[in-house]
């Protein structure tokens, strides 16, 4: 049997920002592997410290260590911890998955303390490389999925076990992530989704059939008590029926006991409306909506495939069911202008969301509009894992700037809407959960000042 350590790096090491999350993916991963090789979750967002993990770390002593990677400020974790690790525990074999070393496996594989990456679904390939890690170790660079070798066809989902929640400590979690698909319907340009889970270079969406959908949540719901949480599916009503079934399947056995957000595109707003009243019955409290911006030209680079139109009505659908929408935008991107720049406010502005995240535009490896940057000599992709850790920004921390509108009215335009409807949204939803008896719940999150923090994260 192996013995492995799954880390989840620090979101930012570096600035030690609080962001505290579940390891989803590593639970996943996790419960593939446990029923033969000992397995052990630590995170280090609760607890960063070095001597508390290198302690764990001798404690446990595991023969692999594997770590999750985002192309995000988290690779900072991964750089810094790596050559320690390697170094204090040097036969300890160090594993690297996730969607980073999916798209960018030389960047992963050139740092000297990474021996393997894992590309692509983790589930069924890091079980087999754990299993060869056993019998035939002098294989593990063989297999499909590690390294640059082959992917493994998709996984049918149904065949997968339920995520054991147990891994972790969930008190430590004011909110869960619970998957039931993967992939997008939509091609837009900014997303690294068809590369990451599309077929042959187009979209490809999988989901568990609707009776194992609401095996997972009676699961979640009753034997781990996981009562608030997001589906964190990209468009969980991309198939009505199942939708509708699964929602009524959670009103009629959890009526007023569980609350979630989902994500849903604006297209598939109008065309699932009928799905919308009874996921509201059964607990969805928001829906996060992809903008992205007020003016079709933009929308239309970004190959969205929505009109303005249909993202306005989407916004008020919300409204008529009593939904809160948490409208998503981006500003910044290659050829905007400032006149489409304001062409996003006003949107903002007549169609009132309940809540506006926006950012501005960062590209990200494993899209069309990264790969146009580059081929077009307007970025250099970079080569390391650190210079990828800093590759991200926010509208505080403007990292690049692609479009015509110059660098201090993008953060001016960028930081007025950031909390736009702030204060109105918060009493919204604190009369929600007051309506739902959580009057703890709410003194709680007022007291330790997270409502604000799980706004920006789109959390609630």
């Amino acid at each position: 049997m192996a013995r492995v350590l799954l880390i989840q790096p620090h979101n930012n090491i570096r600035e030690k920002s609080k962001m505290i999350v579940p390891p989803s993916s590593l639970i996943h991963v996790a419960t593939a592997i446990e029923h033969k090789h000992p397995v052990k979750i630590f995170d280090r967002n609760l607890n960063f410290k070095d001597n508390f993990l290198f302690e764990f770390i001798r404690r446990f002593s595991p023969d692999i260590i594997g770590f999750t990677a985002m192309t995000s400020t988290m690779l900072y974790d991964i750089v810094y911890l790596g050559p320690l690790i390697k170094k204090a525990f040097p036969k300890i074999i160090i594993v690297v998955g996730g969607v980073h070393p999916t798209i960018e496996p030389d960047s992963v594989l050139n740092e000297p303390y990474v021996d393997f990456i894992v590309r692509g679904e983790g589930e069924k390939a890091f079980l087999e490389f754990c299993d060869t890690f056993d019998k035939s170790p002098k294989k593990l660079n063989k297999l499909k999925n590690i390294n640059k070798n082959p992917l493994r066809p998709f996984l049918d989902l149904n065949t997968l076990k339920f995520p054991n929640y147990g891994l972790v400590d969930l008190k430590k979690y004011g909110q869960f992530f619970l998957f039931t698909s993967r992939g997008c319907p939509g091609r837009c340009t900014f997303c690294y989704n068809v590369g990451m889970w599309g077929k042959d270079g187009n979209p490809c969406v999988r989901a568990y059939d609707t009776e194992k959908t609401k095996e997972i949540f009676k699961e979640a719901i009753e034997k781990y008590g996981i009562t608030d949480f997001t589906i964190s599916d990209e468009n969980f009503i991309t198939f009505k029926k199942r939708s509708i079934e699964v929602g009524k399947f959670l009103a009629k056995n959890y009526p007023r006991k569980i609350h979630f957000l989902i994500f849903g595109r604006a297209d598939f707003m109008k065309k699932n409306e009928e799905a919308l009243p009874i996921l509201k019955k059964a607990g969805c409290h928001t829906i996060q909506l992809g903008s992205e911006s007020g003016s079709q030209r933009i929308l239309d680079f970004l190959n969205k495939n929505i009109s303005v139109k249909t993202q306005a009505e989407a916004i008020q659908i919300c409204k008529k069911y009593g939904i809160f929408s948490d409208a998503s935008f981006m500003v910044g991107m290659p050829t905007e202008t400032i006149e489409e720049a304001e062409m996003t406010g006003k949107f903002i502005k007549k169609t009132k969301p309940d809540l506006v995240d926006i950012k501005i535009f960062n590209p990200i490896p494993g899209t069309k509009v990264f790969e146009d940057l580059v081929n077009e000599g307007i970025i250099n992709k970079p080569k390391t894992l650190e210079d990828w850790a800093s590759w991200q920004g926010n509208w505080r921390d403007m990292k690049h700037n692609f479009s015509k509108i110059p660098n201090d009215l993008l953060l001016q335009f960028a930081g007025k809407f950031w909390n736009y409807n702030y204060y109105r949204s918060r009493f919204q939803k604190a009369l929600y959960w007051l309506r739902y008896g959580r009057v703890k719940y709410v003194l709680r999150k007022v007291r330790q000042g997270l409502i604000r923090e799980y706004n920006k994260e789109g959390l609630y």
